[in-house]
Formats: C-alpha cells, sequence, structure tokens
C-alpha cells in the first residue's frame, strides 16, 4: 500500500514523506495512535518507499510504486531487509516462531525475540536493500525485558537501518524508548476510513456473525467468499478487528458504548450478548494472526479458513 492510499491520515504520512525527500530518515519512528488507524500501512509503505527500484529512477523518493521487486516483496512480507516483529503467540500460529522450551507463547513480544533480532538478523549485512527496516507491531506488546534489550540498538542503531514501533498505547513504552524515537501521531480514522472498509467489506461483519461453530462447510464459504485475494482479505480482517472493538466496546460499558461502526450496532450488540469477553478478545488475537500470515504470503482464503477455525476451536 502506498502512501497515497492511507486516509485521514495527513499530517503523519506528510512528516515521513518529507524525510524521504530530504533523506533525513531518522533511525527510530514511534508510530503511535488507535487501531486501524493505518500505523502498519504506513510503516509498510516507508519501507517502500526507501527501498523502491522505479521511483529512485524516476526521482520521487517520498513513495513506493508497488510494481518494482522491492515493493513487491515488501507488501508480501518477504523482502530480507524489511523485518517484522510481533507478538509471539501471533507469530507461533504463524509459522514464524518457535517458543523455546516447549512453553505456551506469550501475548508479549518476548526478550528472546528480541535478542534473536539484534544479536543476529540485524549482526548481519544487508541482502538487497538499499535500507533495512525493523517494524515492531505492537511495540507496546514488548515487555519489560524485551524493551530494555532494544534499548541499546536504538541507543547505537546499525548502518542504514531504520527501527518502526507501531504502538496503540505509546505510553506503554519505556520512557528511555520513547526518548530515542521520532514520534508521529496517527489520528483516529474518521468515519471516510472506515466507511470505505465497511462499504468493501461489510458482509465480512455479517458472515461472520452467522457462522455456525459446527458447519465447516460454512467456514469454508466464509473463506471463499471474502479472500479472492490478499488484499481483499486484508481488508476484511481490518474490517473484523474494529468491528470485534465495537464487541468488547459493548460488552464493558452496554447500550451506551461509542461504536465504530455504528451501521452493524444490532449485530454488534448480538454477539456481544452471545459469546464472553475472553472469546471476543481470542477471536481479536486470530484476525491479528490471519493478518500477519497474509503480509507473510499465505493464500488468503486458507488463512481466512484458520481464522474462522481458531475462533471456534482455538
Amino acid at each position: 500500500m502506498p502512501f497515497s492510499d492511507i486516509q485521514s491520515q495527513d499530517r503523519a504520512v506528510s512528516f515521513l514523506r518529507a524525510a524521504l525527500r530530504r533523506g533525513t530518515l531518522h533511525h527510530a519512528y514511534l508510530l503511535g495512535g488507535p487501531e486501524g488507524a493505518g500505523k502498519h500501512a504506513a510503516a509498510v509503505a516507508l519501507a517502500q518507499a526507501a527501498n523502491c527500484e522505479q521511483n529512485r529512477a524516476e526521482a520521487q523518493p517520498d513513495e513506493g510504486c508497488g510494481r518494482c521487486g522491492p515493493c513487491k516483496k515488501i507488501a508480501k512480507g518477504v523482502h530480507p531487509d524489511v523485518l517484522v516483529l510481533r507478538d509471539e503467540r501471533s507469530m507461533v500460529k504463524a509459522g514464524l516462531w518457535e517458543a523455546k522450551g516447549g512453553r505456551t507463547p506469550s501475548k508479549d513480544i518476548v526478550v528472546d525475540q528480541v535478542r534473536d533480532l539484534v544479536d543476529h538478523r540485524l549482526a548481519l549485512k544487508r541482502f538487497e536493500g538499499r535500507r533495512r527496516f525493523v517494524i515492531v507491531d505492537p511495540a507496546d506488546a514488548m515487555n519489560v525485558q524485551a524493551q530494555n534489550a532494544l534499548l541499546k540498538t536504538l541507543e547505537e542503531p546499525p548502518a542504514e537501518t531504520t527501527i518502526v514501533l507501531v504502538a496503540a498505547n505509546p505510553d506503554a513504552l519505556l520512557p528511555t524508548i520513547r526518548s530515542r524515537c521520532a514520534k508521529v501521531a496517527f489520528s483516529p480514522v474518521g468515519d471516510g476510513g472506515l466507511g470505505a472498509l465497511a462499504e468493501a467489506h461489510g458482509g465480512a461483519i455479517a458472515d461472520a456473525a452467522a457462522l455456525d461453530p459446527a458447519n465447516a462447510l460454512g467456514w469454508i464459504a466464509f473463506g471463499q467468499a471474502h479472500g479472492g485475494d490478499r488484499e481483499d482479505a486484508r481488508g476484511a480482517c481490518e474490517l473484523l478487528l474494529a468491528w470485534l472493538r465495537d464487541v468488547l466496546a459493548v460488552q464493558a460499558a452496554g447500550e451506551s458504548a461509542p461504536l465504530a461502526l455504528p451501521g452493524f450496532a444490532e449485530t454488534t450488540r448480538q454477539v456481544a450478548a452471545a459469546i464472553s469477553p475472553a472469546e471476543a478478545l481470542a477471536r481479536r488475537e486470530r484476525v491479528e494472526a490471519a493478518i500477519l500470515a497474509l503480509r507473510q504470503n499465505a493464500a488468503a482464503p486458507l488463512a481466512l479458513e484458520r481464522m474462522i477455525i481458531g475462533w471456534f476451536h482455538g
């Protein structure tokens, strides 16, 4: 996704594009703001623009073309110089990490993950990119030990490397971490941003709410209906994240809860009454794992099927 496709975040996007044009990328950024605001998309767009072959030749350094080899690899999550660090549980579910000692994977980003990043992956020379990126999302999932393990790298970053921390709650990070990053604030997505997602993928909410835990054919049908390609599946998943946040809000505050997707209020309230807050949280985790798998080039229908299976048999 290029910067031009990120909606309702002109100030944040302009800040990043200006740094690209000047050739003054900071060694570390903290992208802070609510979930669904486009922070991860901006981090990916930044990595694409910095490594794009086509736009460099055309003297347009502040936007990735989306078509050249590096841009495509970064979008698919397979570029060797663009590393994405997620919470341990999500990475284990996506087959990208193995918890040591056979223990239950943590919902945090743990110190072993950061040490592997710092001691091994960042110690290697860049493979093909002009600039290496490390995207930590959600950075506020790093426990204290993991944050401290990253601190020295933020103080003395490798050459031609930018670390991007993505956090819905930046205040959960240690002051020493925050002080070493250039801060970029993302505002809540306006009606236009979520409205466009709802218009394109609103059927995913209705279909998800109607799924029968005992009907495996329905899970397959869901994957086929909303996984036409990875972009369709990602859009459906991003909307499901916002919707499940509304479900949790209703469970916490009742009828008075403000909803990001008021057009689905009746369905939201029905589901909020039918499942527990723990189930709603578990479903959000499965959606996040599906998004991660899609970024790692997973087949879209299969990623959605696995997500739904996890909802009912997690």
